[in-house]
């Protein structure tokens, strides 16, 4: 009877171990996934304000800063949105502007990109930004 009791309360420690190890883990996955889904519609969300600002500024393109200003985008967070970083660069005739995790393998894996054409582009580079010659999402 002590043996099976043993034998028991041995499987139920072992089994929560590793319903504990996992949920973590698991949970990270749906974050990251997350915060990915967030970044890309946070990508089309700016490549909107853009083409707003296009519009009212006689065709020029706007700084991140610039879209906020005139509340083409909501960015309460300074730039950065459900771990991702944002940054836009305007150049002559465009703008690019990608999204990097805030703290890699934790808050995505993914960087982005996108520019004036709203073609996403998307790799795991590590924390570095993506480019438009990563593949397309």
């Amino acid at each position: 009877m002590r043996i099976k009791l043993l034998s028991i309360l041995l499987f139920v420690i072992f089994a929560a171990s590793c319903s504990t190890t996992q949920q973590p883990q698991e949970q990270s996955v749906l974050v990251t996934a997350a915060n990915e889904t967030a970044a890309m519609a946070r990508l089309r969300a700016i490549v909107s304000a853009e083409r707003v600002y296009q519009v009212e500024s006689g065709g020029e393109y706007g700084s991140l800063d610039q879209l906020i200003q005139k509340r083409f985008v909501n960015d309460p967070s300074g730039g950065k949105l459900t771990g991702y970083r944002f940054d836009v660069q305007v150049r002559p005739g465009g703008f690019q502007v990608t999204a990097v995790p805030e703290k890699y393998g934790v808050t995505g894996k993914r960087s982005f990109y996108t520019d004036e054409t709203n073609v996403v582009h998307a790799a795991d580079k590590k924390g570095t930004p993506a480019s438009s010659s990563d593949p397309e999402v």
